[in-house]
């Protein structure tokens, strides 16, 4: 060994470059294939079955790294679970979007519908945000409730830029939203654990008709 080098901190030489990629961008890959390895695993054997030895496997790396990103497995699924919430969230803001921008008001329920339905067809994604993350711990439980509060305020958001004027006080607002959301995602768990069974064009279609006949029965402005 260089004697340069091997003079030099441990936490020195993690900041060089090595085969042309910076220690951030090292330290970057790294995290994607531990991000990967946990979507993989999390999202097949299951959290609880998965160990850190397991996971470095399947990354293709030690568990060295491992603890360089991840204060242990249930620091990992919290990194999944956000971001795959995050890449649904993102597909159906951009459907719902892209519906209400071309004026077609009366098709953005459903292309929000469909952007969701689409992406709950990733079962090791659907796995990990429906099944995997219930009941782990305090810190996952406050995790899973506050994002399930984030896409009901997104679908009462919807509803509201449907009916101008929307006459449920704020305290019935929420609840009407966190039920509507209730009843979308049980019906997609039963989707994922009947093995899809059921059409995409159904889950649509059944939801869709719920979130209208809840707008349809609010009183309208006068």
């Amino acid at each position: 060994m260089d004697s340069k080098l091997q003079n030099t901190p441990l936490n020195k030489r993690a900041g060089r470059t090595y085969g042309g990629e910076s220690a951030e961008v090292r330290l970057a890959r790294q995290r994607r294939q531990f991000m990967d390895a946990g979507l993989e695993l999390f999202g097949t054997v299951g959290y609880r079955a998965t160990t850190v030895r397991m996971l470095c496997k399947q990354a293709g790396l030690t568990d060295r790294y491992f603890y360089k990103t991840f204060a242990d497995t249930e620091d990992l699924l919290a990194a999944v679970y956000t971001e795959s919430l995050d890449q649904i969230q993102t597909e159906v803001i951009t459907a719902i979007n892209a519906a209400a921008s071309k004026q077609a008001e009366s098709g953005v329920i459903e292309a929000g519908l469909e952007a969701f339905f689409t992406a709950f067809e990733n079962a090791r994604m659907a796995r990990v945000c429906w099944l995997e993350v219930m009941g782990v711990s305090p810190r996952i439980d406050s995790l899973y409730t506050g994002r399930i509060q984030q896409f009901a305020d997104l679908l009462v958001g919807l509803g509201k830029a449907i009916l101008p004027g929307w006459p449920l006080g704020e305290e019935e607002t929420r609840i009407t939203g966190i039920a509507l959301i209730g009843a979308i995602s049980q019906s997609a768990l039963h989707w994922l654990l009947e093995d899809y069974r059921s059409s995409r064009a159904t889950l649509i279609s059944a939801n869709g008709r719920l979130i209208r006949s809840l707008i349809n029965t609010l009183p309208k402005e006068v």
